[in-house]
């Protein structure tokens, strides 16, 4: 095996000095992943677009946070499932990219969503924790130059399929589906 400052040094981490007695300490693995980036254009207005996904998707709220937090496992589950009901996925998390650009001088209808199902996360980080990179999904949404919308996401089979494991392939392909039929309905 490779000791670890070369490779370190591969991934251009090359400033970083490793003690020989702590080289027998850290495994460093590193995999180019082959992911499929989904653009949709759409010629439908930016707030139709976001209004359309938030009023379709429920959020991952305080509540069911609450429910978490005190291990309340069926009452969660339960919020869930009914959270997820309509496309099988939900709001976790919402980055206003857009208002931020204010630290650039502007503003833009850009925001990002960090959308998924915890059911389906859940079932894959248990057989994988690293499943966890990509659960919740990301997607962002920005008006184009046209006056249109534009959603770009990857898709989930190509970032989860890494893992090589049956149950989160299952999962992942699940989450294409899933995904595609949001940015569909949203989109027409």
């Amino acid at each position: 095996m490779k000791n670890v400052a070369t490779v370190l040094a591969g991934i251009g981490l090359a400033t970083i000095s490793v003690p020989a007695a702590a080289q027998n300490k850290i495994q460093i693995e590193t995999q180019a992943l082959p992911v499929t980036h989904i653009k949709v254009h759409t010629a439908k207005k930016y707030a139709d677009v976001k209004s359309a996904i938030e009023s379709n998707l429920n959020s991952f709220d305080a509540p069911m946070r609450q429910l978490l937090k005190d291990g309340k496992v069926e009452e969660l589950r339960a919020a869930a499932q009914r959270g997820a009901a309509v496309h099988g996925l939900m709001i976790h998390y919402t980055a206003y990219h857009g208002d931020l650009l204010m630290l650039n001088g502007g503003k833009r209808n850009l925001v990002a969503y960090y959308i998924g199902n915890i059911l389906s996360a859940t079932t894959m980080t248990a057989i994988d924790p690293a499943a966890g990179l990509y659960a919740p999904l990301r997607m962002v949404v920005y008006e184009d130059a046209s006056g249109g919308t534009t959603i770009e996401y990857d898709k989930p089979s190509t970032m989860f399929g890494q893992f090589h494991k049956p149950g989160i392939d299952t999962v992942a392909k699940s989450l294409d589906e899933r995904i595609a039929n949001l940015v569909r309905f949203v989109s027409e």
